[in-house]
């Protein structure tokens, strides 16, 4: 009862779901960082989670999952939840699915210092595999670089990567396009080719790298919820007054060349 009043007089925070291996309950927990445009999907899911409607509740994350352009955290939490619903249903392996994609999402996603010691060597674990498998980090441009570059970090502790490729689409649904990436020790570099004769655009986008195997080792983002760039007024280059400049002042050097190696006219 105290639970619940405490839960209805903070309708809008988020709640990380603590499994109870003794019981088989949901406790939900209160954390901080308030979110006051929670989509009912996701409370809904918790709520049938606090009352043990589990299998009702996978369903209602599932629905929240595919709603786009939610917080990461947000999401992240959601994923670590329906991962310890699936703990409590006997699923292993969609239980460390879902974690690892929380962590992918979240790196440093912990669980309450209350959480059961179960719960906590689950996270544990997940954790440590997170930490040994290929990952990919986006990286900032530099500010010589075209707003179309894409950079990554590829970090791969057991050397498993052999591509990594930037899928790329001008539609949020795609089709995606792909490109490999140019890579020069852990950092690779790779550009989403521009709309022929168009000054301004948008791209949804997301990286793979791929293993000798050519199955997915590692992502960034994905077709599901790819990131997005947008690139404004980007002129071509035959009409930046930089490139006339430079190439004019060019032509006038090799012009002065080739008077002054001429041979003169008799006089």
């Amino acid at each position: 009862m105290l639970l619940a009043l405490i839960l209805a007089a903070l309708p809008d925070t988020p709640r990380a779901i603590v499994l109870t291996p003794e019981s088989g309950a949901l406790e939900l927990v209160v954390v901080a960082a308030p979110s006051t445009a929670m989509p009912m999907s996701l409370v809904d899911a918790r709520k049938m989670a606090e009352q043990l409607r589990y299998e009702e509740a996978v369903v209602e994350y599932q629905r929240y999952l595919a709603t786009p352009d939610r917080p990461l955290a947000e999401r992240a939490a959601a994923l670590l939840e329906l991962g310890f619903i699936h703990l409590v249903l006997g699923d292993q392996l969609s239980a460390e699915t879902r974690a690892l994609e929380a962590l992918e999402l979240d790196p440093k996603l912990t669980v309450p210092s209350s959480a059961p010691a179960k719960q906590v060597d689950f996270v544990a674990k997940m954790r440590k595999l997170y930490l040994a498998r290929a990952r990919l980090e986006l990286q900032p441009r530099d500010d010589a670089d075209p707003p179309y570059v894409v950079k990554v970090k590829v970090i791969d502790p057991e050397k498993k990567v052999s591509r990594v490729l930037l899928r790329h689409a001008l539609t949020s649904t795609g089709p995606y396009y792909s490109s490999e990436m140019r890579c020069e020790d852990a950092l690779c570099t790779g550009s989403i080719p521009p709309p022929k004769d168009v000054s301004s655009f948008t791209a949804w986008y997301f990286v793979e790298a791929l293993d000798p195997a050519q199955l997915t080792a590692a992502k960034v983002a994905g077709p599901d919820s790819p990131l997005q760039l947008s690139v404004v007024d980007q002129k071509p280059w035959y009409t930046s007054p930089v490139v006339w400049g430079v190439t004019g002042a060019a032509l006038v050097g090799i012009a002065t060349v080739v008077f002054l190696l001429a041979p003169q006219p008799p006089k």
